[in-house]
């Protein structure tokens, strides 16, 4: 019951229950060293040491996120191509038309197909795809493919 009463009531027992929950947050700057021994999971440094890789990496993607992309549905779910361009474009990447396809061959997995003859277009779909992991693959693109740098082929396996 009293450890009921710690868990309902953590401000009427500050003292005894706030030196085992409240650390973390109040005392942070005092007691670094007793919450990386005690707990080093918690510690939320390391995670705002990430940021900094991230903001590296999204100069990146924000560069790469301004070749031009066209969205196709192989499928027969109805306008995936338009709601997956919607997805992309919410992620900050430029959608330039979207429609369906219908692969000749059959296209075994979500792909983006990038131009080799543009610069900078095969980096560019290696960043669409870890942004939206529902990419499968990255393939240079072939004969039947409409213009474009970049053109994402939506398969049925394609998963938002």
């Amino acid at each position: 019951m009293v450890a009921v009463l710690a868990l309902r009531h953590p401000t009427d027992n500050g003292t005894s229950a706030g030196s085992a929950t409240p650390p973390p947050v109040k005392s942070s700057s005092s007691s670094k060293g007793a919450k990386a021994s005690k707990s080093p999971s918690k510690s939320p440094s390391g995670s705002s040491s990430s940021p900094a890789p991230s903001t590296s990496s999204t100069s990146e993607t924000a560069a790469a996120k301004t070749t031009p992309l066209v969205v196709l549905n192989d499928t027969s779910v109805y306008h995936l191509a338009s709601q997956a361009g919607a997805q992309f474009a919410a992620g900050g990447w430029t959608v330039t038309s979207s429609g369906n396809y219908d692969a000749p061959d059959g296209i075994l997995s979500t792909c983006a197909y990038y131009d080799p003859a543009v610069s900078g277009a095969e980096a560019d779909a290696q960043a669409l795809k870890a942004q939206f992991p529902g990419i499968a693959r990255v393939e240079p693109k072939f004969a039947d493919l409409p213009a474009g740098p970049i053109v994402v082929v939506l398969t049925p396996g394609y998963n938002p």
